[in-house]
């Protein structure tokens, strides 16, 4: 009986171990789908938009003052306001001081105007300012100090004088649009005769160093356009002179795309240049050597009370960003009477010439009229440099906002 019992259980056991050794089934094949590409990022379009001097004589000053004390600058700029809201970002040269009421408002020769002005600038959408300019210093250390106190105050970036050394080496960058950043620098021929107090103060036409700063803007993380302000050339020269042509071709050989001129408060060409830079990069780029007052009182001078607006198109695609368009608005600072009063105010000289033919504009005059026609047909011509330069016209700013 135990005997019985021992074999059928050696039995079993073997039957066992031979399950065991059998091979496994193989496993059921799953299906795996290719990995597909990673989309690439959308095309990016911008606009960018500069403007000349905002040289503020004592008269805007005092016809922007309201009865009740303080003052209210976005007169001066309303008719032009939805270009300058219509641009993804948009500079001015700032050529005045914002010391505030220690001393006098004045005009020119020392120029200093309320604070409010930074206000009034970026309520009706400028986004940054260059002060790189020969009046930078009118009032010293303590103007330079508090003009960027105020621009601070108001929310108001700002480049081109410096309170300190680290001021000086910090770059500043600008959001454009979704992924599209810009580096924005600025740098002056002189400071009237008036010694630099320390040598960081003001950022000066050194050669060297604005081909250095080019070069550490363009290498910045996220950075995809450079733009430079020179203050330079010979005032009232209506061509740029050996000085400007060579500090424009060395910045754009050190990887700047834009470069927004400005001082001799007259227009000078804009151009699109093509160029291989330090960095192997062949691409348009965008140049105007100045782009003349946009407000001012220099009266009495066609070429003087003329301006534009230099706007300048960028794309952004597979990782690279260049210059697709350069345009140009032509304008004109507009003197007029209300109320018994002088009054100033920026406008856009084919808009308010469509206005006056449609009585649309109660302020313009036969005799302003005229003149209208005479500043476009200066500036249409003296204002483009190359074939690639448009000359922009009224109905772009809605374009611009969706309408």
């Amino acid at each position: 009986m135990h005997k019985v019992r021992l074999k059928f259980l050696i039995g079993f056991l073997g039957l066992a171990l031979l399950a065991g050794c059998a091979s496994p089934a193989p496993p059921a094949t799953v299906a795996v789908a290719p990995a597909k590409p990673p989309e690439p990022p959308p095309k990016v379009e911008a606009r960018i938009l500069g403007v000349g001097d905002l040289l503020m004589h004592t008269p805007l000053v005092f016809t922007s003052a309201l009865p009740g004390g303080g003052f209210d600058f976005k007169p001066l700029f309303e008719p032009v306001r939805p270009w300058i809201e219509g641009a993804d970002l948009a500079v001015a040269e700032l050529e005045t001081t914002l010391t505030g009421k220690d001393y006098p408002w004045s005009g020119y020769p020392s120029f200093n105007t309320p604070p409010e002005l930074a206000r009034d600038i970026k309520a009706i959408g400028f986004d940054a300012v260059t002060n790189a300019n020969n009046h930078a210093l009118d009032y010293g250390e303590y103007g330079l100090k508090q003009t960027a106190n105020n621009l601070d105050a108001a929310g108001m970036p700002h480049v081109g004088t410096n309170r300190t050394p680290d001021e000086q080496n910090k770059i500043l960058v600008l959001d454009v649009k979704d992924s599209i950043k810009m580096a924005l620098l600025a740098y002056t021929y002189g400071t009237n005769g008036v010694p630099l107090p320390n040598a960081w103060n003001v950022n000066m036409l050194d050669p060297e160093r604005i081909a250095a700063d080019i070069r550490r803007a363009r290498q910045l993380p996220g950075v995809d356009l450079v733009a430079v302000a020179l203050h330079f050339g010979d005032e009232y020269a209506r061509q740029p002179n050996d000085q400007q042509q060579e500090l424009v071709r060395l910045s754009l050989s050190a990887g700047a795309d834009i470069i927004f001129g400005d001082h001799v408060h007259v227009i000078q060409k804009a151009e699109v240049r093509q160029v291989t830079d330090e960095f192997g990069r062949t691409l348009p780029r965008a140049v105007i050597f100045c782009m003349g007052n946009f407000i001012s009182n220099q009266q009495g001078f066609l070429e003087r009370e003329a301006g534009l607006m230099f706007v300048v198109d960028v794309k952004k695609e597979n990782g690279i960003t260049s210059v697709e368009r350069v345009g140009v608005v032509p304008t004109w600072v507009h003197p007029y009477f209300a109320d018994g009063l002088k009054h100033y105010r920026t406008i856009a000289v084919e808009r308010a010439m469509r206005d006056y033919e449609n009585k649309q504009d109660p302020l313009i005059t036969a005799e302003d009229y005229a003149r209208l026609k005479a500043v476009w047909a200066d500036t249409t011509v003296q204002a483009v440099g190359s074939p690639e330069v448009t000359v922009l016209h009224v109905d772009e700013p809605a374009r611009l906002m969706g309408k």
